[in-house]
């Protein structure tokens, strides 16, 4: 693997509790890798720990081999862009405004707005399929478009990682489909690391090239879907007995859950028999 994030022992936590404990990571460089689990087993807080936005207990997180701990807000904004579980934009912001936000880091007294810079944020707009919204207000827009236009700022700071919090919650299917396809075109396309923490598991499955689900505050499996998305890992990790066959679309693993209400069409199923 040729890891360009990594954690070493790390231990995360709010005050007495503790999140994630003694975890090693390896996140494959030019891929796309995404984080599963149930409810509470520290998704998110591993991703924003990652992000910086949250000290560790103890353990290191490295970036090409530094640890992120010696560098500036401002050289991992130039390095890594985070876009969090919950965004909410100023008041009256247009598309355009709230993009260009991503060019902040690269600014200095030195380095003003720049041609460069105008030209990275359209393009920006464009790779997302914004840039027609480019003069409307942010808030006038569908849930799937504004997702869209917070990616497209991440795009604009430059960097060869993303780091996406759970990017899907509260939009509809079709949206959903949507986001993650742009996901898709810019790892392919612009050999983007993206790290994303996703619910849906056959939506994981479908675009991840690296899982890891996590379990008791560490890695309970890690590795391609196929690896990973197995009937014994959809009982340990998330209490759920469940099928897994293969997406006829994509021919990626697809879990399909027992219920009470299943068990019952096969027993009238089994008695007309």
């Amino acid at each position: 693997m040729n890891d360009m994030l990594r954690t070493d022992s790390l231990t995360l936590g709010f005050k007495d509790r503790i999140v994630i404990d003694e975890l090693d990571l390896d996140i494959p460089k030019g891929k796309v890798t995404i984080l599963v689990g149930a409810n509470g087993c520290g998704k998110s807080t591993l991703l924003r720990s990652i992000a910086r936005l949250l000290k560790p207990k103890s353990g290191t997180i490295q970036l090409d081999g530094v640890d992120m701990g010696q560098l500036s807000t401002k050289e991992i904004a130039k390095r890594l862009a985070v876009l969090p579980q919950s965004t909410e934009s100023p008041e009256g912001i247009t598309v355009s405004q709230l993009v260009k936000q991503g060019r902040y880091p690269h600014q200095t007294l030195l380095k003003q707005w720049s041609v460069e810079d105008e030209k990275i944020v359209k393009e920006a707009m464009i790779s997302t399929g914004v840039f027609e919204m480019a003069d409307r207000p942010v808030t006038s827009l569908s849930g799937g478009q504004r997702q869209r236009v917070w990616i497209a700022m991440t795009l604009a700071q430059r960097t060869e990682t993303l780091l996406l919090d759970e990017p899907t919650t509260f939009l509809d299917v079709a949206h959903q489909i949507e986001i993650l396809d742009l996901c898709h075109t810019l790892n392919e396309v612009e050999g983007k690391t993206i790290v994303i923490v996703l619910h849906d598991l056959n939506l994981a499955a479908r675009y991840a090239h690296h899982m890891v689900a996590l379990k008791n505050k560490t890695i309970y499996a890690q590795g391609s879907p196929e690896e990973v998305v197995t009937t014994d890992m959809m009982k340990q990790v998330f209490a759920l007995d469940c099928e897994v066959i293969e997406d006829p679309i994509t021919l990626t693993p697809m879990t399909i859950p027992y219920s009470k209400k299943a068990a019952r069409r096969v027993e009238k199923k089994v008695f007309a028999l």
